[in-house]
């Protein structure tokens, strides 16, 4: 279940950094996670405000966990000699230099990594006070 479309992320979240045709993906990745958090318990409560809004800043991560991930790939399929990657390239008076091989790939693997930690603080400043995250517990009686 997706808890928020394109047009409540427009017109009550008021994004503007995603794409409408990317939207459903990352709501979908988002969704997912909130499913995981509240062990489905949001399901049930899929037209609480707090749901949808949770989905949308989630969408939002997931644009930029993605956007990490990618650049990691291009980093690691750029191209190299013997272990460095070319970092930058002159052709008047030809010139080329290189970086440490694998340097942008680990800080952008490092990126998505962080921003994968952010997930739960994300969905507590959404959720918290619904009391879908709340797991159980209480009292023992004796």
């Amino acid at each position: 279940m997706i808890y928020a479309n394109y047009e409540y992320y427009v017109m009550n979240y008021m994004g503007r950094l995603i794409q409408e045709d990317d939207f459903q993906r990352l709501a979908l990745r988002a969704s997912q996670y909130i499913d995981h958090i509240t062990v489905n318990k949001a399901q049930k409560n899929a037209d609480m405000d707090a749901v949808k809004m949770c989905c949308c800043a989630l969408a939002e991560l997931e644009q930029q966990i993605e956007t990490a991930q990618e650049l990691s790939q291009k980093s690691l399929s750029a191209e190299t000699v013997e272990g460095a990657e070319v970092q930058s390239e002159s052709v008047g008076g030809w010139s080329r230099s290189y970086r440490a091989g694998g340097s942008s790939a680990q800080a952008a693997v490092e990126a998505a990594a962080s921003m994968k930690s952010e997930r739960m603080s994300i969905a507590r400043e959404y959720l918290m006070q619904t009391g879908l995250l709340y797991r159980g517990g209480g009292f023992c009686r004796r």
